[in-house]
């Protein structure tokens, strides 16, 4: 049975991305993303058990867009392959620009030739090749010395079919549903850096007070840009450029600090130590109040 492959949502839930509404109904009259409400003697239909979920899914889109923004978090770093036409894309977390989690688990061998790969795990090298039954998915040629851009999105693939029983009595009418969503991406390679990912603003408009900021408009592509590589006639691979196009987020994951109790147990509160320093503090603000 043939895998299922779907995008993530597009921007559709009421001034924000983040929607998916993929029932139909995930989206209120107002704009605001809905959730189900259950009530003795409902009739429950899978499309509202499947909008719980997409509820919960949209929120955590939306604050990924709004609070934390999207790009490569860590990782995620493209090298050169041994092999003709191929590279490496190494671990990493990224958010993709309608606030999808985009997890490379392991290192991922990537044809150069190919159009899109999917992926909800890595793969050697050595077990990838073009396939000449999909010339779809497969790019005969390639301008040498031509800039190519090395991307991923999110998808989502349906896995673990399961047999389902027949509406009728026919015992031949029984078919196969996918049971569950795994979370995945697609590799891809693009021909241009997409405007999303050039002129980054000014880190000084975040650490220094200014005007209300407007929301962010909502991304009109899927990818994130990983690489920026160079092939030859034969294709051989140049050193990958990893920050020509790349949209890198400001993350304090990797920062972390010693404690210092010492420092703290000397003011603990009401200790004489304490008391002192509140003598002195109203002193210094009142010098001619006497204590």
């Amino acid at each position: 049975m043939a895998s299922m492959t779907t995008g993530s949502g597009d921007c559709g839930c009421g001034g924000g991305c983040g929607g998916t509404a993929t029932s139909g109904s995930g989206t209120g009259a107002r704009g605001g993303i809905e959730r189900p409400r259950f009530f003795p003697r409902q009739l429950i239909t899978p499309d509202d058990l499947t909008l719980g979920q997409d509820y919960f899914r949209d929120r955590l889109r939306r604050m990924n867009r709004y609070l934390h923004g999207w790009g490569v978090v860590c990782g995620a770093r493209v090298e050169a392959s041994t092999q003709a036409w191929r590279v490496v894309v190494q671990p990493g977390y990224l958010l993709g620009p309608q606030g999808d989690e985009i997890m490379i688990e392991r290192d991922v061998c990537f044809d150069l030739r190919t159009r899109c790969v999917s992926a909800v795990s890595g793969d050697a090298c050595d077990d990838i090749a073009i396939d000449p039954l999909c010339p779809d998915r497969t790019v005969s040629t390639r301008d040498p010395g031509a800039p190519l851009f090395v991307a991923v999105r999110y998808r989502q693939v349906a896995a673990r079919p399961v047999r389902v029983q027949p509406v009728g009595c026919g015992c031949d009418d029984t078919g196969c549903e996918f049971s569950r969503w795994q979370d995945g991406y697609e590799l891809c390679v693009l021909d241009a850096c997409p405007e999303s990912h050039a002129s980054p603003p000014s880190m000084a408009q975040f650490t220094e007070p200014g005007a209300i900021p407007d929301c962010p408009p909502c991304p009109t592509d899927p990818w994130v840009v990983l690489a920026k590589v160079t092939v030859d006639e034969q294709g051989k691979v140049s050193a990958p450029d990893n920050c020509a196009c790349r949209r890198q987020l400001r993350t304090t994951g990797p920062y972390w600090w010693n404690c210092n109790e010492g420092t703290r147990s000397e003011t603990q509160p009401g200790s004489a130590t304490e008391a002192g320093t509140k003598a002195e503090t109203k002193t210094k603000a009142d010098p001619a109040r006497p204590t």
